[in-house]
C-alpha cells in the first residue's frame, strides 16, 4: 500500500510531461498546446516525479526509498504507456 501513492504520483507526472509533447497533446487534450502553455506543464512533471522519490523516502528511508522509487517509476511509466495506448486507440475509432 505504500508504493501506491509514490506510483500514481508518477503515473500523474509522467502524463504531464506526455501531455507538454507536441506528439501527444491531441491524443490527451484533443488539442496543441503553445510553447508558453507547454512550459509550466512540463515543470509540474519534473516536480511530480520529485515528489514521488521524497514520498518514497520519506517511508522508507533514503537508501530503501531510492530503489523503491525506480521502480514506481516504472510502473508510472508503464501505465503512461498504457494511457496513451488507449486513448489512441478511441480516438482512431
Amino acid at each position: 500500500m505504500m508504493h501506491l501513492l509514490p506510483a500514481l504520483i508518477a503515473f500523474a507526472g509522467f502524463l504531464a510531461l506526455a501531455a507538454a509533447m507536441k506528439r501527444h497533446q491531441r491524443d490527451l487534450l484533443g488539442k496543441s498546446l503553445t510553447e508558453a502553455q507547454m512550459r509550466p506543464v512540463r515543470m509540474a512533471g519534473w516536480l511530480l516525479l520529485g515528489a514521488g522519490w521524497t514520498v518514497s523516502a520519506a517511508l522508507l528511508g533514503l537508501a530503501m526509498g531510492t530503489i523503491a522509487w525506480l521502480g514506481e517509476l516504472s510502473l508510472g511509466a508503464a501505465l503512461t504507456v498504457a494511457t496513451l495506448n488507449w486513448r489512441t486507440g478511441r480516438r482512431a475509432r
